[in-house]
């Protein structure tokens, strides 16, 4: 899975130029609501970092700044982005404690942002909640081959989706499945009662309807 397919595209972002003054950003920051916005400069084509709000304000309070002054030294995350190309789960290593990541193309030239809403997007995918189904909350003694055993175990029913929690732990590991939404609850019974006949626990099961990814 490659970050081209789940980012916000340029169009699309609120950006300033590098050229812009103190005053032009943070009207920008105003109007949009946002913390922070990415700073692009050669007629935003080249990420440059972002600019957030409290900088441009500790400016203003701190250091008795002026309309007229440049962003440029304000400007921070200069690191902060990542390439169409890379894989999703790059985003997860990168965008921890800010607000977004800058996508480039192979070109190194801005495409669009990646934000934590684009990451809960996946992790919904993930959980089935698109096409609703059933999540079970299987937990396992840590050992040799567990998730073949898990997924040999409900090989007869259709799986959505596989998360796995607790990577590492030497004694449990959590796994949650998901399954189709037509299963019976008949023959949901009977999948519980097969796993836990080898020696999983279920630990919870929880229905997703498919309305609430399809907001």
């Amino acid at each position: 899975m490659k970050v081209r397919y789940h980012y916000v595209e340029k169009e699309d972002v609120k950006y300033c130029e590098v050229s812009s003054t103190v005053k032009e950003a943070y009207e920008l920051l105003k109007e949009t609501g946002y913390r922070s916005i990415p700073v692009l400069k050669d007629n935003g084509k080249v990420f440059v970092g972002f600019i957030y709000k409290v900088h441009l304000l500790e400016h203003y309070v701190e250091h008795e700044g002026k309309d007229e002054d440049s962003i440029e030294s304000l400007i921070a995350n200069q690191e902060a982005y990542i390439y169409e190309e890379d894989s999703f789960f790059k985003t997860f290593l990168t965008i921890r404690r800010l607000p977004f990541l800058a996508v480039l193309n192979e070109a190194e030239e801005f495409s669009g942002i990646i934000t934590h809403s684009n990451v809960m997007d996946v992790l919904e995918d993930s959980f089935g909640m698109k096409t609703g189904g059933y999540l079970l909350t299987v937990g396992t003694k840590e050992h040799k081959g567990a998730i073949k055993d898990l997924v040999t175990a409900v090989k007869d029913v259709n799986i959505e989706g596989l998360l796995t929690l607790d990577n590492g732990d030497q004694y449990i590991r959590r796994v949650i499945l998901n399954l189709s939404h037509d299963l019976s609850e008949k023959k949901l019974a009977k999948i519980i009662k097969k796993l836990e006949e080898r020696d999983f626990r279920v630990t919870s099961v929880d229905k997703v309807n498919e309305s609430i990814g399809s907001k």
